[in-house]
């Protein structure tokens, strides 16, 4: 079984450390950050591969996978922050 989702962070992914500074701004990407989950901007039936990686298990796509036992094929970590507080304050500027 595969769960529909992005496998690698694409070009224009908010979570990226190239992206846009400032594109989001501080309030909207804190906001989605503290979501559960958060579908690609491009792809919107697929699940967001740069939230999976910024979240890990917190995202809820990631935990049900996990529960469910199904592997995720997702790469492209070093592409997006390592942090929540990076991400924020890139989009900060």
């Amino acid at each position: 079984m595969r769960l529909p989702h992005v496998k690698k962070p694409c070009k224009d992914c908010p979570f990226r450390k190239d992206s846009l500074k400032g594109w989001l701004g501080k309030d909207r990407m804190t906001d989605i950050l503290k979501d559960d989950s958060f579908v690609c901007h491009k792809n919107n039936d697929h699940q967001c591969a740069g939230h999976m990686l910024i979240k890990g298990q917190d995202n809820g796509f990631v935990s049900l996978a996990k529960e469910m036992n199904i592997k995720l094929e997702i790469s492209g970590n070093e592409l997006v922050f390592q942090s929540k507080t990076d991400c924020i304050n890139h989009h900060s500027i």
